[in-house]
């Protein structure tokens, strides 16, 4: 019992230091910032996400994040990311 206790509370702190370095370096790129420069400003954040997180999660939100950031991008520019030709899937000729 104790470790499903100990590994609940260690997934809320994941949870949670994730949940403070996104919202971190949205704010930054929100700002106009470039990825370098935001992500030395949230280098604080990402260090807590780093320890409070294993390894493989950190690599697999950072890269969830990204592409989930680069969608809502291609969406305000209108472009529909259900089309085989939004994502280079398309056929060439």
């Amino acid at each position: 019992m104790f470790f499903t206790e100990h590994r609940s509370l260690n997934t809320e702190h994941c949870k949670q230091a994730r949940e403070d370095y996104l919202f971190c370096l949205d704010r930054e790129l929100d700002q106009g910032k470039t990825e370098e420069q935001a992500s030395q400003s949230c280098r604080a954040s990402f260090r807590t996400f780093q320890s409070a997180c294993p390894a493989s999660w950190v690599g697999h939100f950072i890269r969830k994040h990204s592409f989930e950031r680069y969608k809502r991008v291609l969406a305000q520019q209108g472009v529909n990311i259900a089309d085989d030709n939004a994502l280079g899937g398309g056929k060439k000729d």
